[in-house]
């Protein structure tokens, strides 16, 4: 099943869309590029890594 993957707001702890989606099978293995996100928590931007990053219900 293919799943957005999220990251945290540092600042206000929040769930935020990467805009990226991946196979839920393959994230494990996945080679993702972090890139930097715009936040709608916070009004910032902030760059992530895949130890950081979640999937989506």
């Amino acid at each position: 099943m293919i799943k957005r993957i999220l990251v945290r707001c540092p600042v206000t702890k929040k769930l935020n869309v990467t805009g990226l989606t991946v196979d839920e099978e393959l994230f494990e293995d996945a080679k993702l590029k972090p890139k930097d996100v715009p936040c709608q928590h916070c009004g910032g931007t902030h760059s992530w890594t895949k130890k950081q990053a979640i999937l989506a219900r």
